[in-house]
Order: structure tokens, then C-alpha cells, then sequence
């Protein structure tokens, strides 16, 4: 079993205390908001209505 949260574009805090810092600030871009997410492939974009996984392992996976 996993673990998510839902990025709504409003709940960057939450998000950041969910992925232990590992976030960048939000920005945005036409008319939305993303995020960077530190996995261990490197920077990946979780935007507005992605959800962040953490696997077993640890690891995330944005779906």
C-alpha cells in the first residue's frame, strides 16, 4: 500500500511537509501553478491536480 496527496494549486505547505522538503516553491505559468519534486531521478514537475505517491520504498512517483 501507498501513500498520496492530491496537488490542488492551494495546498503547497501540506505537500511539502507530505514530501519531507523535497519541493520547490511553486510557480507559475499560464494561468497555473507547479511544482518541482526532488526524486531520485531528479527534478520532477507535479502539477495542478497531479497526485504524489510515496512507494513502499520510499520513493515518489507523480501520477
Amino acid at each position: 500500500m501507498s501513500d498520496r496527496i492530491l496537488y490542488t494549486g492551494l495546498n503547497y505547505e501540506e505537500v511539502k511537509r507530505f514530501c519531507g522538503g523535497r519541493i520547490l516553491a511553486p510557480y507559475h505559468c499560464m494561468g497555473f501553478t507547479m511544482l518541482s519534486l526532488l526524486t531520485e531521478d531528479g527534478f520532477v514537475t507535479v502539477n495542478e491536480g497531479d497526485w504524489i505517491e510515496i512507494q513502499e520504498d520510499g520513493s515518489f512517483r507523480v501520477l
